[in-house]
């Protein structure tokens, strides 16, 4: 996985146990090949020359997997703690095919290669920034052993193999990331996933030092001030989920049936690590997915990494999974961290059978991986967790990203072909983690839970140590439900867009006379849908909104009766995708919207009020609810809820609504300022009274801070940071410190730069020094804007990219317009130079944080312009230029409802 932020999350699973696949390392090793694979041996292969670019192109991939075949990786690495850069020497043994007529290219980005030999001999070769080229008659037909010696800078991006030195002990600390196309950072070898390997590996490396793979070592050699450390050969698996992480990580360690456990962290962070957080949802995914799949889990051991610097959520790793530091607090969690660090843990587990021992053959099948891991680890937690609600939170959270996704002009079909790794990389987005989870969390529903279960089961049965196409995983759904797929398929994965649902009914004397439900589309994507949902009629009586009845229904076309629903007691409010089955919009009818405006906190079902207040936040982004009316109903009514999600949920729509009202204010169409410290003040008030310790008292503590901006609540939040306020149960950890220090330097707030240097010399920690700048950036201060803007654009290789987003995200927050203007014309003059360099990472997090936007119909032309203009660069820009675009679109739609 990458989980996006929150990564973004991952997948789930359900449960079964029997027969499974259990091999040795020797029978792994020995697993038939995919029979294209296999035919390939007696094709001729294509002559196909390879296009020089950071990226891997899907047509060249396809012909060198008919090039080569059997592959194996004898690594040997050299890691120090002084230098900026490693060396190694990587043996690539494989088959080559028969007539072979393409010089063989083997990927390895930016680094210095020293001599290449073939078969014991030296060999002419190229070597051109991101791959070697070994001529076709250098080599010979059949078997093949090629070493290359070779040296690379470490990375400073968080991919490849990332360096790390802790500013607080100056500790080095290395890992690795490679989806899609970072291995061959690490080391040269043929970088696509459906050439799988196995792997062994020697590791010289200083003797504090841990060293962690896919394999745990067999042999550890003192080398004077170094070790050597061995590992076995590795099952056969995907180079991208490949890893090596070393340094002198604090480690602890648990058992699963036999089977040991470690956590690693940096040492500085091992004092605020609970291993209870992460050992126990580990066993109790580990149970669920074993039984549910009917597939022991398949490596052997189960390492978790805490990484530094990372970019993601986690990561997928074998049996070696990486983690975003974010997952440790230097403070008390939530329920809700806790519950997102247990449903991460799952997802990356997930990806052990689905995505490591069954692989897509090429990035088309990224969302698969993505998909199933998301829907299986909420699965995991609904089922086998210590926690609730785990499809509430699913809803708000996941489904939400995906809703948003599919609803924007960069929607696309789950199922799509990608071009290279570059565009894969534009991918890891709301419809391949979050619209691919909600697609198959309906499937249960439509084939039936143990139908999909077995299906599922099946598949990996049948393709472990394999790759696979789409198909193949349909293929085995529809078998074990007796099932013809083909429609659903077309429908649900090849075909982008988002259906809305409304229901049509009549009463007489009391009972519902004719009912239908009636499905549109979009003019752009007008795909009509069929699935399955519930309709719920729910009526009101004793002060509360009930339940009377869900009717299952398989609805598909313009326009399906519901013959269930005939003679039922006319409902005052009607929902129908109750529970959550489907993947669909919903547009209430009058009577309902009638009914939800008189009676939300009547609602009985917190699951229904939670979809509720979803349906009312889409209004107002739809621009058919007045952000104002909103804010004023939600006032009226969030001192009326009780359960934690709804509440959350209806705060993140506040914020958002919020935004709206700010901007039009700012803009000189409204003042709404009275309305803005009206939320402030409530929102003190939910933490005043707020239960010590509880979850609401940190929701309300959160939200208090980012919110408070006028003078009134800015001294509170001063006396907080001084220890002049308190509140009972809360403790103002030095991550909270750093959120008030942000706000004030923001607002300009009391003595903040005499406050912010102090607090620079008491926290020196990575997480300290980031937020210090951040702090800083955020300054409405022109000597600021410059100071930094130069960092970013004149000299980003003297930060590391994770510290280089914190600096634009804080540069210009929309209040502060008027000092970005002077740096418009060099923000787009720098786009175009990005889009020329080979950086994607930077790329993608400049345009996304830094292209000039305003709530303007002066804006909203010029963002069109730019569409037009981007429209050959790389995807990382068009994306991002055209969702801006449609934000700004949105808000100026948003702002005429305003009176």
């Amino acid at each position: 996985m990458k989980t996006v932020k929150s990564r973004l999350n991952k997948a789930l699973a359900l449960a079964i146990a029997a027969s499974a696949i259990s091999l040795t390392a020797c029978e792994k090793n020995n697993v038939q090949a995919p029979e294209s694979q296999s035919v390939a041996k007696q094709t001729p292969v294509a002559k196909v020359t390879r296009q020089q670019s950071e990226s891997l192109y899907e047509d060249y991939a396809k012909m060198r997997a008919q090039q080569v075949s059997d592959v194996s990786y004898n690594l040997q690495v050299r890691l120090d703690n002084k230098t900026e850069h490693f060396s190694g020497v990587t043996d690539i043994s494989f088959d080559l095919v028969d007539n072979n007529q393409n010089d063989l290219t083997i990927d390895f980005e930016m680094g210095t290669v020293n001599s290449v030999k073939v078969n014991g001999k030296a060999v002419s070769f190229t070597y051109e920034k991101w791959f070697i080229t070994i001529p076709a008659a250098e080599l010979a037909p059949g078997k093949n052993v090629v070493s290359v010696d070779y040296q690379r800078p470490y990375s400073t991006d968080g991919s490849g193999l990332h360096r790390f030195v802790d500013p607080e002990n100056g500790e080095v600390y290395l890992y690795t990331d490679f989806e899609p196309y970072d291995a061959n950072r690490l080391f040269p070898h043929f970088d696509q996933p459906d050439l799988k390997a196995t792997y062994t590996m020697q590791v010289t490396a200083p003797k504090s030092w841990q060293v962690i793979s896919a394999a745990r070592e067999n042999n550890i050699e003192a080398q004077g001030e170094n070790n050597l450390w061995h590992f076995p050969e590795t099952a056969k698996f995907s180079s991208y989920i490949f890893s090596l992480h070393a340094g002198n990580y604090a480690v602890w360690e648990d058992d699963y049936e036999g089977m040991k456990l470690r956590l690693f962290a940096r040492q500085s962070l091992a004092e605020y690590v609970k291993t209870e957080e992460w050992f126990k949802p580990t066993k109790q995914s580990f149970k669920f997915f074993n039984e549910y799949f009917e597939v022991p889990y398949p490596f052997g051991k189960y390492d978790q990494i805490v990484a530094p610097d990372f970019n993601a959520g986690a990561m997928e790793n074998v049996a070696a999974v990486t983690f975003n530091e974010g997952y440790i607090a230097r403070g008390e969690k939530s329920t809700r961290a806790k519950m997102r660090l247990a449903n991460v843990i799952a997802h990356e587990m997930a990806h052990m059978w689905f995505g490591n021992l069954v692989t897509m053959r090429w990035w088309n099948g990224l969302w698969l991986n993505e998909s199933f891991a998301t829907y299986m680890a909420n699965l995991e937690v609904n089922e086998a967790s210590d926690f609730d609600n785990a499809w509430d939170v699913f809803y708000s959270g996941t489904k939400q990203w995906a809703y948003r996704s599919d609803d924007s002009v960069n929607t696309h079909a789950i199922e799509l072909p990608v071009e290279s790794t570059g565009t894969a990389l534009t991918n890891f987005d709301g419809i391949t983690y979050g619209k691919g989870a909600s697609v198959l969390k309906q499937l249960p529903y439509y084939l039936g839970e143990e139908n999909f279960r077995v299906g599922v089961s099946n598949y990996l049965k049948k393709f472990s140590y394999k790759n696979t196409e789409l198909d193949d995983f349909i293929g085995e759904l529809g078998k074990a439900a007796g099932k013809d797929m083909t429609q659903w398929t077309q429908d649900w994965l090849y075909n982008a867009g988002l259906n809305t649902i409304k229901v049509n009914y009549q009463c007489s004397d009391n009972k519902i006379s004719q009912f239908s439900i009636e499905q549109t589309a979009t003019e752009d994507y007008p795909t009509l849908r069929e699935q399955r949902v519930q309709v719920g009629l729910y009526n009101f009586a004793d002060n509360s909104m009930s339940l009377t009845k869900a009717i299952p229904v398989t609805y598909k076309g313009a326009n399906t009766e519901v013959k269930d629903a005939i003679g039922q007691s006319c409902p005052d409010m009607v929902y129908p995708n109750e529970a959550d089955w489907g993947f669909v919009k919903v547009d209430l009818d009058d009577k309902s919207l009638a009914a939800v405006e008189k009676h939300i906190n009547a609602v009985e079902s917190t699951t229904m009020r939670l979809m509720l207040w979803q349906s009312l936040s889409d209004s107002v982004r739809d621009a058919n609810l007045a952000a104002d009316k909103f804010v004023h109903f939600a006032i009226a009514n969030i001192e009326g809820e009780t359960d934690y999600n709804v509440v959350s949920k209806i705060a993140g729509s506040l914020t958002t609504a919020l935004r709206y009202l700010t901007t039009a204010t700012r803009l000189g169409q409204n003042d709404y300022a009275d309305l803005y410290r009206e939320v402030e003040d409530l929102y003190l008030r939910l933490l005043e009274k707020a239960e010590a310790k509880s979850d609401f008292q940190k929701l309300w503590y959160s939200r208090y801070v980012s919110m408070s901006k006028s003078d009134k609540h800015l001294k509170n939040l001063l006396d907080i940071l001084q220890g002049e306020k308190s509140y009972a149960g809360l403790t103002i950890d030095q991550d909270k410190r750093w959120n008030i220090l942000a706000q004030l330097n923001r607002y300009q707030h009391g003595n903040y730069q005499a406050l912010l240097e102090t607090e620079k010399t008491k926290d020196n920690s990575d997480s300290g020094v980031k937020s210090a700048i951040y702090a800083e950036v955020l300054r409405p201060e022109a000597d600021v804007k410059a100071k930094w803007f130069d960092v970013v654009v004149n000299n980003p290789d003297k930060l590391k990219l994770s510290t280089l987003r914190y600096i634009m995200w804080g540069l210009f927050p929309a209040e502060q317009s008027q000092l970005e203007a002077p740096y418009k014309a060099r923000i787009l003059a720098h786009i175009p130079q990005l889009n020329a360099g080979s950086d994607l990472g930077l790329l993608s997090a400049f345009t996304g944080a830094m292209l000039p936007t305003e709530c303007t119909v002066e804006s909203e032309a010029e963002l069109a312009k730019l569409v037009v203009e981007y429209k050959d660069m790389k995807a990382q820009a068009l994306k991002s230029v055209k969702a801006q675009h449609q934000n700004v679109s949105r808000c100026v739609k948003a702002l005429k409802l305003l009176k």
